[in-house]
C-alpha cells in the first residue's frame, strides 16, 4: 500500500508501509538519553563514530527543504559503512 505525503508546494513524497519484520537498513540517531536498539550504543557513541574528519561510520542528514534549520540524522545501520559491521570488525 503506497501513501502520497505532501512534503512541499513542488514535491510529493510516496512512503510504503512495510512489514514489521524487515530489517531497516538506516535509522534515526536516538534521543539524549535513549540507546539504539541493535546496537546498544547512546546518542554520544554513535557521534563519535559519525561525526568529524574522517568517519567511521556512514549517516546522512536529511532536510525538509534546502532552506531548513533543523534535519534528521540518519545512520547507516546494516551493509557496508555500517554501524553493525564497524561493530563486528572491532569485536574480532
Amino acid at each position: 500500500m503506497t501513501k502520497s505525503i505532501k512534503a512541499t508546494s513542488e514535491a510529493t513524497v510516496h512512503s510504503t508501509e512495510v512489514s514489521p519484520d524487515v530489517e531497516a537498513t538506516w535509522s534515526r540517531l536516538p534521543k539524549p538519553g535513549e540507546v539504539e536498539t541493535r546496537s546498544g550504543l547512546n546518542r554520544h557513541a554513535i557521534n563519535k563514530l559519525i561525526l568529524g574528519d574522517s568517519p567511521l561510520v556512514v549517516s546522512r542528514s536529511l532536510k525538509s527543504h534546502p532552506q531548513a534549520r533543523r534535519s534528521i540524522r540518519l545512520v547507516k545501520i546494516t551493509g557496508r559503512g555500517s554501524l553493525l559491521e564497524y561493530l563486528a570488525t572491532e569485536a574480532s
